[in-house]
């Protein structure tokens, strides 16, 4: 594979219309591909072992889903999340520490462990994503940064008190110090305890247990109030703070202004809360349930408007799944909160953003694949790029379908998004010059993905 009278063989060639950094629209090219990394980006043919050619299909990045519960249940795990997200185009997510059974990554020993488990079990490359307890020494932090952890991810408001624990103030500004000194994220889930538990209480004293009263008895303003709260802590102790699935306009209003202030902040949204309203967890009960909740088509357009302004860095799944008996309950508090996305992130994402003309192609890169890769420190991830890992997706944007969850690749749960009408379709997934996803079949192997951690 060297020099062949003056020619560069490359072990794949691929030619498309490639989806470059910063371009308005695709460019009719070739990529040259050895031992898992691109070599060569050309307007002129290549010549190698290997050469596919995919004519006016779009050759897109692979995609980085920096929001995944791969075991928030345990039916489901990393091995079905990561088929699933290849499936979709996705070829790195980072996975949330909430692990079950109460077993929470927040310790050097334990994100070791995972580790090694990704290594074993994952499809497409992961990263990491650790958390602290409420008390306690903070030793680990320093300790889990050391290992290759992606970023620290903590809540405001408590989900389990061992799994998903609420941190106190307090403890929030000293971990918040410590965190800094790592330049690692941290990310926090911002929804204000006292509002939602209060509000709970009342609504289920008044016998109000319709699917809608889960989204009105947690109000936008608990979301706010703890996004300001978390932004003031950041600002006070230099950390970089990453808010996570945003449903409000005002979340990055806030982020916005205190980045103006020099406060370290990026915000994400979630493809839920771009393209589902209240009106679906209406319709479709607790397989629409999510926290935070869906919200408003006045919110859902504002955070458009933000989107196209680039007031919003990245977009994720939040894949979290269950089985319906969890989710279709008659009392919507009594429901589990979340569902899959992990295979519908980067196609919902272009049907609704770029073949609408809401958002440009650029800004979709920047959205759903070089955003996250810069934001956690994933330097060979996100770009079709001279240097980077071979992870693109073939992808037909003229393709017009509807989302049938019998066939998506989950391995527990409904989505909300069943009789979907879409624009655009995943056609082959491949990682590091392989592909792991074609013919709507998950080729890749469990062991085939790689733990990534940041540069």
């Amino acid at each position: 594979m060297g020099a062949r009278m003056g020619t560069i063989f490359y072990d794949l060639v691929v030619h498309g219309q490639l989806a470059l950094e910063s371009k308005a629209s695709a460019v009719d090219g070739w990529l040259g591909i050895r031992n898992g990394r691109i070599e060569a980006e050309s307007k002129t043919p290549l010549s190698g072992v290997r050469v596919l050619d995919f004519g006016n299909k779009l050759i897109f990045p692979g995609f980085v889903d920096a929001h995944v519960h791969c075991r928030s249940c345990e039916d489901e795990g990393i091995t079905a999340t990561t088929k699933a997200a290849a499936a979709g185009g996705t070829t790195t997510l980072i996975d949330m520490p909430f692990d079950r059974p109460d077993r929470p990554v927040n310790s050097a020993e334990r994100l070791r462990a995972k580790i090694e488990d990704i290594g074993k079990e994952a499809v497409i490359d992961v990263g990491l994503y650790v958390t602290f307890p409420p008390t306690g020494p903070l030793d680990e932090i320093a300790a889990m940064a050391q290992a290759g952890a992606a970023g620290f991810k903590v809540s405001t408001i408590e989900v389990d008190p061992i799994r998903f624990p609420r941190i106190p103030d307090g403890r929030f500004v000293e971990a918040f110090k410590e965190i800094a000194k790592t330049g690692l994220p941290v990310a926090a889930h911002q929804e204000n305890q006292e509002i939602i538990f209060s509000e709970a209480a009342r609504f289920l004293s008044e016998g109000r247990t319709e699917p809608l009263d889960h989204a009105l008895s947690r109000p936008a303003v608990a979301e706010a109030e703890a996004g300001g709260r978390l932004l003031e802590f950041a600002y006070w102790t230099g950390a970089h703070l990453h808010m996570v699935h945003g449903t409000i306009p005002r979340t990055f209003d806030l982020i916005e202004w205190n980045r103006s202030q020099g406060v370290k902040a990026t915000g994400e949204t979630c493809i839920q809360y771009l393209i589902l309203t209240q009106e679906t967890l209406t319709k479709m009960g607790g397989i629409a349930k999510c926290n935070p909740p869906l919200r408003t088509m006045d919110d859902v357009n504002g955070l458009w408007e933000r989107l196209a302004n680039r007031k919003i860095d990245i977009v994720t799944s939040d894949h979290s799944p269950y089985p319906l008996f969890r989710k279709n309950t008659p009392n919507i508090f009594d429901a589990y909160a979340g569902f899959p996305g992990a295979e519908t992130l980067g196609t919902l994402l272009y049907s609704a953003g770029v073949a609408t003309g809401r958002i440009g192609l650029d800004r979709f890169l920047e959205l759903v694949c070089s955003g996250p890769a810069d934001i956690f420190g994933f330097t060979k991830k996100g770009r079709l790029a001279v240097g980077y890992d071979a992870d693109f997706v073939v992808f037909d944007p003229n393709a017009q379908w509807v989302i049938d969850d019998s066939v998506l690749h989950y391995q527990v749960g409904v989505t909300p998004y069943q009789g979907m009408s879409v624009s655009g379709r995943v056609e082959s997934t491949w990682l590091r010059g392989s592909c792991i996803f074609e013919n709507n079949t998950v080729v890749g192997q469990a062991g085939t993905g790689r733990f990534v951690r940041p540069a």
